[in-house]
């Protein structure tokens, strides 16, 4: 299983508060509606057909995760808009498992966002009608989304090529937990193996060092209190020295693990 942050973008949601929060269609909907315009709280009743304390309440789970923001005069309500750029991606197959996103804010200069940064202002600015520069952007765009419908085409192949190795692997991996750690009644029954596709599965973040901190928080996905985090990892070391024994790649240097390949 694979849970996937992009570590130069500063995270404003925990995973489970954004899920929780794209999974309600209403705020789907009012997402969609600011991403286009600004709206006032009572457009947004009229367009969804609730009431306003409804359409509050929506905003102010929007506006508490810094996704929406209101702008405006505050004295006649003012209208709230997009605040914060997120991309997700979700990966499910019958072997493997991955969330990949991340979020940044919207910088409040207008200027951070301009065609000089993407190299087109020249030929933008040589255009004089305004019909003509809205049939320019439209083609960029046009351009653009074609563009991403072939990285998505590719990105199809190599996840179906993803798909054969991880088979392929856990085929061996399987194999080597029948044969090296299979213990019926063990209190961690399954880890072991539990533990190899979760380093494989994530190889760029386990590719070299191996955080046992990090791979804790990747094979239990949730807030442990003390005592049980502590044995948690006493489990994982212990586990990580049994597969050492026999894995010429897998090493232990003073308490920090890595592969040696």
């Amino acid at each position: 299983m694979e849970i996937e942050r992009e570590d130069e973008t500063k995270q404003f949601i925990s995973l489970d508060d954004l899920l929780e929060m794209l999974g309600n269609p209403t705020r789907r909907i009012i997402l969609s509606k600011l991403a286009k315009v600004p709206h006032s709280t009572s457009e947004l009743s009229k367009i969804l057909g609730i009431s306003r304390q409804a359409v509050h309440s929506q905003l102010d789970i929007l506006t508490s995760n810094n996704v929406v923001e209101r702008i405006g005069d505050e004295k006649r309500g003012g209208k709230y808009r997009i605040k914060s750029n997120l991309s997700i991606r979700i990966d499910i197959t019958p072997d493997y498992y991955s969330i990949q996103y991340n979020m940044a804010q919207i910088d409040d200069d207008i200027k951070s966002i301009d065609l000089k940064d993407i190299g087109c202002s020249t030929k933008f600015e040589s255009i004089k009608a305004p019909d003509d520069k809205i049939r320019f952007l439209g083609q960029q765009i046009r351009d653009i989304e074609h563009d991403i419908r072939n990285l998505e085409v590719e990105r199809s192949k190599l996840l179906q090529n993803k798909e054969c190795f991880i088979v392929e692997l856990k085929n061996i991996i399987n194999k080597t937990y029948q044969q090296n750690f299979l213990k019926p009644k063990s209190e961690v029954e399954n880890l072991e193996r539990e533990i190899l596709y979760t380093l494989f599965y994530n190889p760029l973040q386990f590719r070299k060092r191996i955080s046992i901190d990090n791979l804790v928080d990747k094979l239990f996905f949730s807030d442990l209190d003390n005592f049980t985090r502590d044995s948690k990892i006493a489990n994982v070391k212990s586990l990580m020295k049994d597969m050492s024994s026999f894995m010429d790649f897998l090493w232990e240097d003073d308490d920090d693990w890595f592969f040696d390949f």
